[in-house]
Order: C-alpha cells, then structure tokens, then sequence
C-alpha cells in the first residue's frame, strides 16, 4: 500500500510540475510561445510521440511613468495626460523638430490658400474606437470645442485655437479653416495638447447637451475614449495604472509593418526612482524614466541599455512677486547670483541637461543666448546687506520623486544659508505642487516664496514658454506676476508669426530681456531624458520619440522580443 501511496504522489508531482511549467510559460510575455511536451508509450518502450501545444499570448510592454495622470479629455488636459493621449488620439498632422518637417497624420494634404485660409485633406479609411469612420465633422467638432472650453472657462490648451475664426466642413474628408488673422497652421495643427481629433458622436455617448457640457469631460474621465490611435483605453486608474490595448482597426499598421509591436501597453505610476530600477531588475517594468541617474552606468554595465532622448524639457524656478521678500526685485537677483551654477548640471543633473539660458530652451523657436546669471556670492551678500532684511526663511516647493529638484533644492539651501537666509523645502506630489503653484493669485501669502515648474512644448512657438508669465495665464503663472508691456510683446508677436516671423521673434526677444532684468523666473536647465530598458526584451524604431510630445512612446514603433 505504502508503495501505491508513493506512486500515486509521484504522479500527482508530475502532474502539477507540468501544470506549473504550462502555467508560467502561457504568461510569459512572447508574441508565441511553444510547448514541448515528450511522453513515453508503455506498450511500446523505445517509441516516444511528441505533442506540440501552441498557446497564443500576448505582447505587453510596461513603460514606468513618475506622475499620476492629470486627466484624458484630449480637450483639456494640459499636462501629465499627453503620455496616454498621444497613442489613443491623433492630430491632423505631426511634426519632427529635428528634420523640421511635417509628418500627415489623420490629414494627407494641407494648403494655404491665402493669408486666412486653410484646406486639409482627410485620410480616408480612418476609424475611431467606436466604429464610426473619420469625417470633416469630426475635425471641426474636436477644435471647437477645445476652443470654447477655454474661452468660457480659461483651462486647457485652447488658446493655441485663438486664430480660428470658424471651421467649416466642406464636404465629408475636406475640411476648411478660416482665421481671424494670419497663423502658422500647420504648426498649430501637430500640437501635443489641444490638437486631437475625435468622435462628435461622444455628445450622444455623454448625453450632452452642447459641446462645453461637464458631462463630456466626465465620460472621458471615467475611463472612456473616441479616438483613433493605435492603442485604446482598456483600463483607466490615473493613480496607479492605465493600460491601453492595441486596436487593430487602426490605418497605420498596413503602414509601419510593425508584427511585434505590443498588443498591451502598461503605463505604470512608479513615482519612486529606486522602485523603477527595481521594477527593471526583476523585470515588472520594460521601460522606466525616472532612475537615479549616478545609477544609469551601473545598469548599463548590467546590459540594459539607455536611449538619451535631447529635449525642450526644462525646470523653470518661480519666484512669488506678491509675498515678501521675494516681492523685491533686488532679493530675487540676489537668489540668482547665489545658485552655484557649475553644480547644477554635473550634480542636480547628472549630467544629463545644458545650462539654460532664457525661459525657452536651446534649440527652440526664439532662445536667446546671453540670459545667465553667474554666480557671485559675493555680490549676492551685498545686496542682501544692502537691503537689512536679516535672518529670513524661504519655503521652496519642489515635486516629490524628481531627483533633479531634490538636488537642486539641496544646493540652493546650502548656498542661501551662507547668506542667513534659511530655506524649508517641501516636496509634494506634482497636483498639489500644481494646487500651490496656482494659490499665488488667490492667497499669495500661502504660496510658496519659490517654486519648481517643469515645462515642455505645445506646439513649437516661443509664445509656449512666454504665456505661463502672462497675467491672463492664472493656471501656470505661479509667479502671480502682472507687467502689460510683457503680455502686449508676446500677444503682437503670436499675432505676427503668420504675417512677419523675423519681426515675431525680435518682440519675443524683448519679453525675454524683460523676465531676465526683473528676475521673475530662472530656467534651471534644459534637460536630457534617460529611457532606461532591457534589450533583450524590447527595442525602439526611430519614431518611437518626438521632444515635440514629451514623455510619449509611440509604442506602435516599439518592437517585443519575447
């Protein structure tokens, strides 16, 4: 009996270790996974007969991202939400700043008929999520209503829309812009917030009564979606997870010839950059953005590989203009003279940014070189001597998780403390930094003396950069800082870009020297993206990243390996 027992165990050990080799091998991440499975005949000793189970699985690719997602209404998100909105939604057009080139995306044909006057021609054979085919209606429903939202409410990236006197559909794939005065369209037209195009049917879906209801941008919130990329909202968590899964109706595959790329895509919300190296390690994350970087050679020498993408990314300090002391002009420039510039880029950075000049970034439309403040902590002393201020404390918010701020925050405390100025830094998640930033219009007194922005490109105009200083801008402006003759420069400059660029960017310049002479925000550095990832899992097409959409993988041209 004892006998029988044991065999019966054996058998049931085997049994289950199969099971356990079937189970593991069904979820590892291949576009095909094939099991061998060799089996004896007992009535037949030498003869073996293999069976062969093919087991479909799918592609999946996991992408740690460090911020939660601030919203998916392709409408009104400006911010944290482009990494999901820029591979379920698409534009009329793209643009690659490097080839300076135009890429047709949802359009094939555009053409400036006079100073006022746009035609785009629509592809055909484009469908969205819910089935219904793209038409003329769709473009002109998408652009209007991100207009009005912002003109009833001031949020979201619809101001890049001012120019648009009306949108009319000519006929089902031809569609007409008409302008209020010259732009540069096309430019307009591949914007990474505020260009996308989707379903008009989603005021049926949202039981909206007009295009400005809540109720639409609550549909969106809720995890929903009418557009036409490559990938499609399959799980909507913006805290901790979003997944989006491939839909296969999309134009572009036929296109690309991409069989390996993913057929699920994880954005994961890993705020922590010792927890996405990890995740890299044990191999949960495929791609993580936000590693330590005095770390990235480390991984490299472990044979993951780093993809250095140069950007128009950069950290903007803030200076509150309506709270003590940093309400003198002279304090400020005393804060600047007395930042250790050398360390900024080698320690704050890692290496991985170029020292800044000007609020707009090297490489971009209207960066001026000149706009530095060296340091002198000598002269940084004097003023504040000259001033009797005394011993004073500053409180520096800073986003939680972003290496570079904590560093930098770390430097500027040291430095400022020789000066008996002592700094609280505070460190918060990025929606209660943004929360913060914005209190500067309604208790100055509450927001922070100084504050870290990061900003990256709408689309590619000077004004971009320039607007998150202008009055009007109460969302970004956490300077709380009003100068007429600086939103006039950067107004008469937007309206010219159409008519007389060269003449654009001399008023651009002159709001530029403004910022610098009254110090209301320092850029910090431009910076440079790490994507660290493991090779023997995925690889990246040359498409796969545009500074233009900052922090989004086109994971359509991102191949899986197993």
């Amino acid at each position: 009996m004892k006998i029988i027992h044991l065999a019966i165990i054996i058998i049931i050990m085997i049994v289950v270790g199969i099971g356990a080799v079937l189970y593991y091998q069904l979820i590892r991440r291949s576009a095909e996974t094939t099991i061998t499975i060799e089996s004896p005949i007992t009535s037949t000793p030498m003869s073996t007969i293999t069976t062969q189970v093919v087991v479909e699985t799918k592609r999946v690719v996991t992408y740690a991202y460090r911020d939660a997602i601030t919203g998916i209404d392709p409408s009104i998100d400006f911010d944290t939400g482009i990494v999901v909105l820029g591979n379920v939604y698409e534009p009329l057009l793209y643009y690659d700043p490097i080839k300076n080139e135009f890429k047709p995306a949802l359009a094939i044909h555009w053409e400036q008929i006079n100073s006022t006057t746009w035609i785009f021609k629509l592809r055909s054979g484009v469908y969205f999520h819910d089935g219904t085919p793209l038409t003329a209606e769709s473009v002109a429903f998408s652009i209007l209503r991100t207009k009005a939202i912002y003109e009833k409410s001031g949020i979201g990236p619809g101001w890049i829309w001012d120019c648009i006197d009306d949108i009319v559909a000519l006929n089902e794939t031809t569609v007409m812009f008409k302008l209020r005065y010259p732009a540069p369209i096309q430019l307009i037209a591949s914007s990474a917030y505020g260009a996308y195009i989707y379903s008009h049917k989603v005021l049926e879906y949202a039981n909206a009564e007009d295009m400005v209801d809540p109720k639409i941008r609550q549909w969106f919130e809720n995890g929903n979606d009418v557009g036409s990329g490559p990938y499609k909202i399959k799980s909507y968590k913006p805290d901790s997870e979003v997944i989006l899964e491939k839909f296969h109706g999309w134009w572009g595959w036929s296109l690309i010839n991409n069989s390996k790329a993913p057929e699920i895509v994880i954005i994961k919300i890993v705020e922590d950059p010792a927890a996405q190296e990890l995740g890299l390690r044990d191999g949960s994350i495929d791609i993580a953005m936000n590693i330590v970087k005095a770390n990235i050679p480390r991984l490299m020498k472990d044979g993951f590989k780093v993809l250095n993408q140069t950007t128009f990314h950069n950290y903007i300090l803030m200076f509150n203009v309506r709270r003590w002391p940093t309400n003198i002009t002279e304090f400020r420039k005393a804060i600047a003279y007395a930042i250790p510039w050398d360390e900024v880029i080698d320690f704050a950075f890692g290496g991985y940014g170029r020292r800044a000049s000007g609020l707009i970034p090297y490489g971009y439309p209207g960066y001026v070189e000149g706009l530095i403040y060296e340091y002198n902590i000598t002269k940084a002393r004097e003023i504040i001597n000259t001033l009797n201020i005394g011993s004073i404390k500053l409180e520096l918010v800073i986003t939680s998780g972003y290496e570079e701020e904590e560093r930098f925050a770390s430097l500027l405390k040291d430095s400022l403390r020789s000066l008996g100025i002592n700094v609280d830094i505070v460190a918060l998640p990025w929606e209660q930094v943004r929360e913060r930033g914005s209190s500067v219009w309604t208790d100055p007194e509450r927001a922070p003396h100084m504050i870290i922005n990061d900003w990256w490109p709408t689309y590619p105009t000077p004004y971009d950069y320039l607007y998150i200083l202008h009055s009007n801008d109460t969302e970004w402006n956490w300077s709380g800082y009003i100068n007429n003759e600086y939103d006039n420069l950067i107004d008469t400059a937007l309206g010219l870009e159409g008519v007389d660029y060269e003449r654009a960017l001399e008023l651009y310049r002159e709001a530029q020297l403004i910022i610098y002479r009254d110090v209301v925000a320092i850029n910090i550095c431009d910076s440079i993206q790490p994507y660290v990832y493991d090779p023997e899992k995925i690889s990246f097409r040359e498409d796969a990243l545009n500074p233009i959409y900052m922090y989004v993988i086109f994971f359509q041209y991102v191949e899986v390996k197993q």
